[in-house]
């Protein structure tokens, strides 16, 4: 049964600004010992609700694959905020639990965000690189998100990746059946993982990929094929029990797409983010 996949395939790029440089807050307040909050689930994606210039709760998907906070153009509206010509706008106080961040830009997203369920109505996204200066860890099997100090070590290609300057958003090498891809990390993404179609005659595939539906980001509408792999997949030291790939051209502006890990593969992981050094470490929990 073919099933309609559109913006629900991958939220991040849809909404990602074309002009969207990574905002930097005037100042971050943070507890010592950080902040805890609970994560709720949004079809696999993390949730978390905070307050924004006083107002609030507002449910807010937190995005690895986003480098600036996107904001509902309704909800802009109730906020009261004055938006530039551009698009952006300023938030004074983001409150997430303990942290407070001041001073940040925000860009509004005209059309409004697609109805994807959750316990609240989804206001906007909220980039990780929001907290940058700290480290922001997605425990998706404890289900909370936590804000704390602190930085991680360097990388050894097995748990802790590091990506790239040139590299706007968070990338990890992903071994596909012995070829290394290096791939976004992605928790606004629902799926699995996600490369190219180009990738799809050098992989040893049980049967040639099918068209499952349609992504939509801003940049157009792309096919979306599935293929089951004849070998296994990997994350530097973690294997992964995942045997589907999906083979998509979507991207979210003129720059081709380099594919995704999204939140089926990172639910099974502890996920620390360092935007500030550029890092990222997963961890399985113990059994």
């Amino acid at each position: 049964m073919r099933t309609q996949l559109l913006s629900a395939f991958l939220l991040s790029a849809a909404f990602l600004p074309a002009q969207g440089a990574p905002a930097t807050a005037t100042r971050i307040d943070l507890p010592t010992g950080g902040t805890t909050v609970p994560m709720l689930d949004l079809g696999g994606r993390p949730m978390v609700e905070v307050r924004i210039n006083g107002k609030g709760p507002y449910a807010l998907l937190v995005d690895t694959g986003a480098n600036v906070t996107v904001i509902d153009e309704t909800f802009v509206k109730e906020l009261g905020v004055d938006v530039q010509s551009n698009g952006t706008f300023q938030i004074d106080e983001l409150r997430l639990g303990d942290v407070v961040v001041h001073g940040f830009q925000a860009h509004v997203f005209r059309g409004g965000l697609p109805a994807l369920g959750g316990a609240a109505p989804l206001r906007g996204i909220l980039s990780a690189a929001a907290f940058a200066g700290n480290l922001v860890v997605l425990d998706y099997p404890q289900h909370r998100v936590t804000i704390k100090p602190g930085a991680l070590p360097a990388a050894d290609d097995q748990r802790v990746f590091e990506y790239h300057p040139d590299e706007e958003l968070p990338v990890i090498p992903v071994t596909i059946a012995g070829h290394v891809y290096r791939i976004h990390m992605d928790s606004g993404a629902p799926s699995g993982v996600t490369l190219p179609t180009k990738y799809a005659s050098e992989l040893p595939l049980v049967a040639p990929p099918v068209e499952v539906g349609h992504a939509r980001t801003q940049a157009g509408t792309f096919p979306v094929s599935l293929a089951t792999l004849n070998g296994t997949i990997a994350i530097g030291a973690y294997p992964l029990e995942l045997k589907d790939v999906k083979f998509s051209d979507l991207r979210p502006g003129a720059e081709p797409g380099i594919g995704n890990v999204g939140g089926e593969v990172l639910r099974g992981f502890i996920v620390t983010f360092d935007a500030k050094n550029r890092r990222v470490k997963l961890e399985r929990p113990a059994a």
